[in-house]
């Protein structure tokens, strides 16, 4: 079994619902001992080091148990570092980044059985079989395909969303696969055999 957590979008504010959201990188975790593999393939380099900071932090502020960090660098890192972890974080960010990867990463699947797998905007959509960028600013108007992790479709940002039947509409005339509509802050837990 998996478990796939999943995040609408805006992690970097300080609230409730975030707070709760990275508590469960560990909750979710049956051992008092947990390793958390962070991935930023969505966002540019030079940001990582800030993202693995803040992130970091919410983690173990949030948690009673030991934890242990860990950086993917590049796709055959993460593969390699997946093995040894309990926890996946693909953390948001832009399409034009992590996509090219996709193909690179498509072997995760079968190393995430009996893991938590939690992504949040980007890495929603990362786990998806498909979705449709969150911003005008981005390509919001083509269907993308995910990995396919989980059998729906996905839209994060519900919130600030201002083309939502258009959305839909592409997305449920691409799959009859349910969709799944996070707004910012909310997160979910799924699981998969």
């Amino acid at each position: 079994m998996t478990t796939y957590l999943l995040h609408g979008g805006k992690t970097s504010t300080q609230n409730a619902q975030n707070n709760a959201f990275f508590a469960q990188f560990t909750q979710l975790v049956a051992s008092k001992r947990v390793t958390v593999l962070l991935c930023y393939f969505s966002r540019e380099k030079g940001e990582w080091d800030a993202l693995v900071q803040r992130d970091s932090e919410s983690i173990v502020k949030h948690s009673s148990k030991e934890v242990t960090i860990l950086v993917a660098q590049t796709p055959e890192d993460l593969l390699s570092k997946l093995d040894r972890s309990d926890v996946l974080y693909i953390a948001g960010g832009e399409a034009e980044y992590i996509e090219p990867l996709y193909v690179d990463l498509a072997p995760i699947k079968e190393k995430l059985v009996g893991k938590v797998f939690a992504g949040s905007s980007m890495g929603m959509f990362f786990a998806a079989e498909h979705y449709v960028l969150s911003f005008d600013s981005q390509d919001s108007k083509t269907v993308h395909d995910g990995l396919g992790l989980l059998p729906i479709q996905a839209l994060c940002h519900w919130d600030k969303e201002d083309h939502k039947e258009i959305k839909l509409k592409l997305l449920h005339e691409r799959s009859d696969l349910p969709v799944l509509v996070l707004n910012e802050f909310e997160h979910v837990v799924m699981y998969t055999a």
